[in-house]
């Protein structure tokens, strides 16, 4: 006997087939699609950076972070482009001051300086500061270095250089006093301030001297230091600073004197600078140097007997004293000549013929000078005079026109 199974009809099947479907979907989870799932996976941030890194984690950790405060700041002391602050502060540490030595001293600032050297060295540089440095009331040194605006000649990165090398210059020998060295002779008439050779003075390293107070005698260790932790030459120095003004800069001349040494016990020399028309009496518009030659009027008590004496210490003092006003009477006048000579001058040009007005005396200054010595027993000359302007015409870059 057949036996019969009744179907329910197309209809009701396909009912009851959408009804399960709807039932049983979140008992029964679809396959995960990986452009969803991964993205929901608690584990995506680990892959994701698996498989982005192409460097040890390490080597992430230690890569230095630069505040772009400390890269401003940077930039104001140096100016250079941004990722070569950044490199210099990355380097040193986040150490503002390390990070100013190294773009001092990289090869890359020294090109890029180069660069900007021979593009501007075409200017003129009419402007500039007379800078004077005196160094243990022994020596002495006075330089031009040139600009090309006023605005630079008043920049501190510009005169901050501009003392370092008359600095440098006071402390140095002229090259050609070392093979030939120079006899001074108080009775000569030659001039013992010489001229200092700027290319020679270019590659010499740059000095920093211990500071000085207001007798001119120095405050600190004598020793020299240098003026960064590795020996710069001038010229690099000045490179740098071209850098930091972008104006061209130029050592226009140099001069220096040295007093003998070892000293004659029979007369003493007493170097002195005065530099008016700046913000402090050894850097200006207008400068001068002079050296005065002191004997004793007694043969029997040479100067080293004087200067050594009882009142030997306020004789010095007044010495450095004098110098430095005969010093502003050379740059207070348009100063010429010491003394009168066969070439037609104006009293005014002549130092001996001036009235002595630094002094507050109407009376010339040779008579001043005589009086002043008499009454302390020594005879006083002047023996070297300088006056330089910033606006002097200059015949040969480095050399005075007035000598």
């Amino acid at each position: 006997m057949a036996l019969l199974v009744k179907r329910p009809p197309f209809s009701n099947l396909q009912t009851r087939i959408h009804q399960q479907s709807r039932t049983s979907t979140h008992h029964v989870p679809s396959p995960p699609r990986a452009s969803s799932s991964l993205l929901r996976s608690p584990f995506t941030p680990t892959l994701r950076s698996r498989s982005l890194s192409t460097t040890p984690f390490h080597l992430n950790a230690q890569k230095t972070k630069v505040p772009i405060n400390l890269i401003a700041s940077l930039r104001k002391e140096f100016p250079v482009p941004l990722a070569q602050a950044r490199e210099a502060l990355e380097k040193s540490g986040l150490d503002l001051k390390a990070a100013l030595e190294y773009l001092k001293t990289s090869s890359s600032s020294s090109d890029s300086a180069e660069k900007k050297a021979a593009k501007v060295s075409g200017r003129s540089t009419d402007e500039g500061v007379i800078s004077i440095s005196l160094l243990g009331g022994k020596r002495v040194g006075m330089v031009h270095l040139g600009c090309e605006t006023d605005f630079v000649a008043r920049n501190q990165v510009f005169l901050k250089t501009a003392k370092d090398i008359s600095e440098t210059t006071a402390f140095l020998d002229v090259p050609s006093e070392i093979d030939h060295p120079v006899e001074i002779d108080i009775n000569s008439k030659k001039d013992p301030i010489l001229n200092f050779p700027t290319e020679s003075l270019l590659s010499a390293p740059l000095i920093a001297l211990p500071q000085e107070n207001s007798s001119g005698e120095s405050s600190s260790h004598p020793n020299p230091i240098s003026s960064s932790s590795d020996p710069q030459t001038i010229k690099q120095s000045l490179l740098s600073s071209l850098t930091q003004t972008g104006e061209n800069l130029k050592l226009l001349r140099a001069t220096s004197f040295a007093a003998p040494f070892p000293s004659k016990p029979e007369v003493r020399f007493v170097p002195s600078g005065y530099a008016h028309g700046g913000s402090n009496d050894k850097q200006g518009k207008v400068g001068g140097i002079v050296v005065l030659g002191v004997e004793s009027i007694d043969a029997e008590k040479p100067m080293a007997t004087l200067i050594h004496g009882p009142n030997g210490e306020k004789l010095e003092t007044d010495l450095n004293e004098l110098a430095r006003t005969v010093a502003r009477q050379v740059v207070g006048f348009p100063t010429k000549i010491v003394e009168k000579q066969d070439r037609p001058f104006e009293n005014d040009e002549i130092l001996y013929e001036q009235p002595f007005m630094m002094k507050g005396d109407e009376r010339a200054v040779k008579d001043v000078l005589q009086e002043w010595g008499t009454e302390r027993g020594v005879r006083v000359r002047v023996v070297g005079m300088r006056r330089w302007s910033v606006g002097d015409e200059l015949e040969e870059a480095g050399l005075d026109k007035t000598e």
